[in-house]
């Protein structure tokens, strides 16, 4: 059974990025914690463009109607917790929302979610739109280089949700998959620009 496990939302804030040998700071919301849990499962709003308290500095690279929602599966938690640790060489710890994530689920992974197929949330419905591609902002909040390639090598990238109707949602609620064409699945998505990579 694939369910919610948790919802997040951050704000936009600074984040340090490095250019070259100097760090310059920009703005972003890859930053976010739980605002709903299964032990304090909150009644989480949604609207065409996401989780009202959510906040997104870039609407072309984040959120906006295409890329709503973004769901990251729990299942790859621990070996990011690895990875990591081992990247930064002491223990890392890592809370739900930690990849940008707005829903962290479980019970689904890249090689079974396709683009086109629609999710029963709670109240609301979304449409499965595409993979998220690993930016510089991401490999900036783990200040490790490699993480993007690790991220579309190991097909670990989660994906958007189009929301196409609204309404309430929170951690614990099961989510239904209503099948679409079936196609391109987000495994797949994840390959190919894997291959474009290399």
């Amino acid at each position: 059974m694939a369910r919610i496990e948790s919802i997040s939302a951050g704000i936009v804030s600074p984040l340090w990025v490095r250019d070259g040998n100097d760090l310059r700071s920009v703005m972003s919301g890859i930053k976010k914690s739980p605002i709903s849990t299964l032990t304090n499962p909150v009644r989480i709003e949604v609207k065409a463009t996401g989780i009202g308290c959510d906040e997104q500095a870039d609407h072309i690279a984040h959120g906006g109607i295409e890329k709503a929602l973004y769901a990251y599966p729990m299942e790859h938690y621990p070996h990011w917790s690895d990875f990591l640790s081992q990247a930064k060489g002491k223990p890392t710890d890592l809370h739900h929302g930690f990849f940008g994530e707005n829903l962290t689920i479980s019970g689904l992974l890249e090689d079974a979610v396709f683009v086109g197929d629609r999710w029963q949330m709670g109240e609301i419905e979304c449409v499965v739109v595409k993979l998220r591609t690993p930016c510089y902002k991401f490999t900036a909040k783990t200040g490790v280089s490699t993480v993007a390639k690790e991220m579309i090598s190991t097909a670990s990238s989660g994906w958007y949700l189009r929301v196409t109707q609204t309404g309430s949602i929170q951690a614990g609620d099961t989510i239904t998959v209503i099948p679409g064409p079936r196609e391109t699945s987000i495994l797949k998505q994840n390959q190919d620009l894997l291959k474009q990579s290399v």
